[in-house]
């Protein structure tokens, strides 16, 4: 978690495309591998290895639950897992890599309903930390203390997880001499806040850093300033997820002129910005409102030419990321359009039998992607055109076989993750009514191999769901799934 990179290092020419852009770099959510049944954690999800001392008594999986997961729980001698039920209407409730320390008593873990991961995650507490009241109060999607070595000049007093926060997490706080920690009570209503990898370099001033309500990330991470770049006003503003300064390594010809963060904004980021010889960095300045304003990894090829990637505003990632362009792709217009949240193109390597045509991104769309689309010959990709107000537009990995007929998968609009992922049907599976409807953030297929006793008679995904998922059903010879 140290290491912010993970999120413009992602191979996504795999199916683990949605987490392993680790977008939000937790190593639970952005580590999601959904090329295997192993969706939430690629580390060992599939491998409870829970250790003699532990006991697992109430883990009956309980109804309109994302992910009912308990993950590498190696609990330690002082840890006592009585109450770990999973209730309903949860997505992750995770405990997970809990290896707590001596000093750490952790008496009131219930996992309680209405919560997206309530992880205690490699809670290993230095001697001088005080562990009091994490109490995992119900609403919260990460209530997570996780990595803190807390420094000899740092002071924890103030941590008590407050309810409908997603991350309450301070994470790596080894904080430098420089570096004054007086106002880091966590508020309630905040996704993430975290204060991480503080390693501020001579020329940076940390004044005034504390961490206001509703905010999704409050981050300071890896900020090694370059000699020409002058933090003046970095300031986080209240409502922002992520106000993050991030391995701001700049080029020789790269100018960091503009790069206020402003409030509202999810994710202001210039992040590892390597730029080629032929790439010019012009209009970068970071509006307001905006998740995510990344220029990650530009490595354009040759016949790759950047003429129009000014960031505007209220979009969450406007990224270009590894533009490995092969010669039958010629990219005309992919000008990043306003109010959209991530609009890549990544690893673009299209076959011979795929014809891009129609893939401008339109505005106020989360993720406009077409991923890795090493379409079969039976694979016909005639109505992929990318609908506004949509999260994730992906058509990934479609190695369809020969059953499988793909006539109505055109993406419709305000659906987060319109999915078709790895369906190798067999031959039992007749797939008809998959078109994907609005307003569902993961409307997925993936890895549907049936078995010859499972009947997939009505499947069709409807709306405003947050996950449609059949995932790895091997059902048992007593499951009917009618």
């Amino acid at each position: 978690m140290g290491r912010p990179s993970v999120v413009h290092r992602s191979p996504i020419g795999r199916p683990s495309a949605v987490h392993r852009s680790s977008l939000i770099f937790l190593s639970v959510v952005h580590r999601l591998s959904l090329s295997r049944p192993t969706v939430v954690h690629p580390s060992s999800v599939g491998r409870p290895s829970v250790s003699s001392p532990f006991k697992n008594y109430c883990t009956t999986l309980y109804p309109n639950v994302e992910l009912n997961v308990e993950l590498e729980c190696r609990a330690s001698s002082s840890f006592k897992n009585y109450c770990t039920t999973l209730y309903p209407n949860v997505e992750l409730n995770v405990e997970l890599e809990c290896r707590a320390s001596s000093s750490f008593k952790n008496s009131c873990t219930t996992l309680s309903p209405n919560v997206e991961l309530n992880v205690e995650l490699e809670c290993r507490a230095s001697s001088t930390f005080k562990k009091y009241s994490t109490t995992l109060y119900p609403n919260v999607d990460l209530n997570v203390e996780l990595e803190c070595r807390a420094s000899s000049a740092f002071k924890n007093k103030h941590t008590t997880l407050f309810a409908n926060a997603e991350l309450n997490v301070e994470l790596e706080c080894r904080a430098s001499s420089s570096f004054k920690n007086k106002h880091t009570t966590l508020f309630a209503n905040a996704e993430l806040n975290v204060e991480l990898e503080c390693r501020a370099s001579s020329s940076f001033k940390n004044y005034c850093t504390t961490l206001y309500p509703n905010v999704e990330l409050n981050v300071e991470l890896e900020c090694r300033a370059s000699s020409s770049f002058k933090n003046y006003c970095t300031t986080l503003y209240p409502n922002v997820e992520l106000n993050v300064e991030l391995e701001c390594r700049a080029s020789s010809t790269f100018e960091n002129k503009h790069t206020t963060l402003f409030a509202n904004a999810e994710l202001n980021v210039e992040l590892e910005c390597r730029a080629s010889l032929t790439f010019k960095n012009h209009f970068t300045t970071l509006s307001p409102n905006v998740e995510l304003n990344v220029e990650l990894e530009c490595r354009a090829s040759s016949s790759f030419k950047n003429y129009c990637t000014t960031l505007y505003p209220n979009v969450e990632l406007n990224v270009e990321l590894e533009c490995r362009a092969s010669s039958s792709f010629k990219n005309y217009c992919t000008t990043l359009s306003p109010n959209v949240e991530l609009n890549v193109e990544l690893e673009c390597r299209a076959s011979s039998t795929f014809k891009n045509y129609c893939t401008t991104l339109y505005p106020n769309v989360e993720l406009n992607v077409e991923l890795e689309c090493r379409a079969s010959s039976s694979f016909k990709n005639y109505c992929t055109t990318l609908y506004p107000n949509v999260e994730l537009n992906v058509e990934l990995e479609c190695r369809a076989s020969s059953a499988f007929k793909n006539k109505h998968t055109t993406l419709f609009a305000n659906a987060e993750l319109n999915v078709e992922l790895e369906c190798r049907a067999s031959s039992t599976f007749e797939n008809k009514h998959t078109t994907l409807f609005a307003n569902a953030e993961l409307n997925v297929e993936l890895e549907c191999r049936a078995s010859s006793t499972f009947k997939k008679n009505c499947t069709t995904l409807y709306p405003n769901v947050e996950l449609n998922v059949e995932l790895e059903c091997r059902a048992s010879s007593s499951f009917k799934n009618y």
